[in-house]
């Protein structure tokens, strides 16, 4: 009668694990979706393209989906041994296979005894943290797409209006010889100026909104960081991002409208858009006719060995006052504005997705530490102490969060690399502070998971543990 107990106590338990993965698997897919949602919504209000990025959202959603089906395969194979089983026959009970021995370790071989049901918690991690880690590389890869002028520009210092310190939403005025000027301060290998401000590029087909730089096409570091085809623009002509043109749906010798006025796109050029706008490029005497003669920005090289902090200092003073800042400064002014705009907007995108994935996580783990109880019994029959009984849960926790972590930081580095091909525009960047915050929070949260139970699996009869189910 015990053992009969013992037996529907056990299959209770096994029914109420696989409930509880098939709820965990539905809700982070769910999850997903919601986030993937979000995100859209939010590119389309930067006024960029929404459906691409659902694409890595939509490959992400399928690993739940997987992890469903390959529960429903678990289900059906157990229906079937059990009833291929006879009145004196069983299949053989988990803690047949649970050996004492110091070959392997005890939380190693507890978790990894069971394939299918390591392949599931695994894989209910691995979701979790692919998530949070797509979520925050897609926000990363807009930032770095965000500042790729600047970045690739190879310039020490940047010299705008005084208290202007960013490109966008902002508008610097330099006078006119500002960059005379600064090719006299010693300490100067180079200086270029440009002419800048904000606008829409149209087409018959639409129009993209645009930063529209004016720069001398003679000029080394101030123009497109790469031309795919064509050549710099001379009066009347511009060059314009490979992305934007394929969505404006223009070639190389047609018009484009730029500051209300008609320019002959003679070259493509490639890194210049992101989710939010794209970059054209024109000559600085066509900017002057439309917008007039002052200068917006000087980018400015040292000389080899020159102190950035002299050199800036002495800029600094040519009146009637500048603001001058180093390329990384003032690339971080550029993140940190955007960041600011979009705060609550990415707040919430982000603690969706980080705090249901931490959920999954310590459900997860939580499931699965209560799973194992048997076998925490017969290690306490052998005389095991509490503490090697808590080591062991907090080393098993850990074990499943470093190969869901591995698993995630992988396909989100496939991701990203697919991406990059399919639609540059999108960039996702799995920046490696990324990867270990998102795999310190998941440890602690799994760690506690995994402990939360270690009250019952003290209270365990270890008695009991030795009784085999008929």
């Amino acid at each position: 009668m015990a053992t009969t107990t013992s037996t529907r106590r056990s299959q209770r338990s096994g029914n109420r694990g696989k409930r509880v993965s098939a709820a965990l698997l539905g809700g982070a897919a769910v999850a997903v979706a919601l986030v993937g949602a979000l995100t859209a919504w939010a590119a389309q209000l930067g006024g960029g393209a929404w459906l691409p990025v659902l694409f890595p959202f939509a490959v992400v959603l399928l690993v739940p989906i997987a992890g469903l089906l390959l529960l429903r395969s678990v289900e059906d194979t157990d229906e079937q041994a059990q009833a291929s089983s006879g009145p004196g026959l069983q299949p053989a009970s988990r803690l047949d296979r649970v050996r004492s021995g110091r070959g392997v370790p005890l939380a190693r071989r507890n978790l990894f005894q069971d394939r299918r049901r390591v392949l599931l918690s695994t894989g209910g991690v691995a979701v979790a943290l692919l998530l949070v880690l797509v979520l925050g590389g897609i926000f990363a890869g807009a930032m770095r797409q965000l500042t790729g002028y600047i970045d690739r520009s190879g310039a020490d210092l940047v010299v705008s209006q005084a208290g202007v310190t960013t490109m966008h939403m902002s508008a610097s005025v330099l006078r006119p010889d500002i960059a005379d000027r600064v090719r006299e301060t010693p300490g100067v290998a180079w200086a270029e100026p440009i002419r800048y401000t904000t606008g829409m590029v149209s087409s018959p087909a639409g129009q993209s909104a645009s930063y529209v730089i004016g720069y001398d096409p003679t000029a080394r570091h101030t123009g497109p960081s790469r031309l795919v085809t064509g050549r710099a623009p001379a009066g009347g002509e511009a060059v314009l991002d490979r992305q934007a043109a394929d969505q404006l749906a223009v070639a190389v010798g047609q018009q484009v409208g730029i500051l209300g006025r008609p320019f002959t796109l003679v070259g493509l050029s490639t890194g210049g858009t992101n989710i939010a706008n794209t970059t054209v490029f024109i000559a600085t005497a066509d900017f002057a006719r439309l917008r007039g003669p002052a200068q917006a920005y000087v980018l400015v090289g040292a000389r080899p060995g020159a102190d950035l902090g002299v050199l800036r200092a002495r800029l600094e003073g040519i009146p009637p006052g500048v603001s001058v800042q180093t390329s990384r400064q003032f690339a971080a002014s550029e993140r940190r504005i955007v960041t600011d705009m979009s705060a609550d907007l990415m707040r919430i995108m982000s603690g969706i997705g980080f705090g249901i994935a931490l959920a999954v996580i310590a459900l997860t783990l939580f499931n699965v530490t209560v799973a194992k109880t048997r076998e925490y019994g017969v290690v306490k029959a052998l005389g095991a102490r509490p503490g090697r009984l808590a080591a062991t849960v907090v080393a098993q926790a850990a074990w499943s969060v470093t190969l869901a972590l591995a698993a995630a930081t992988t396909l989100a580095l496939l991701l990203a690399a697919v991406m990059g091909r399919v639609n540059p525009a999108l960039a996702i960047w799995i920046a490696p502070d990324s990867v270990l915050r998102t795999g310190l929070g998941a440890l602690l949260v799994g760690v506690a998971g995994a402990v939360l139970p270690i009250r019952r699996v003290l209270r365990v009869d270890p008695a009991a543990s030795f009784r085999r189910p008929t």
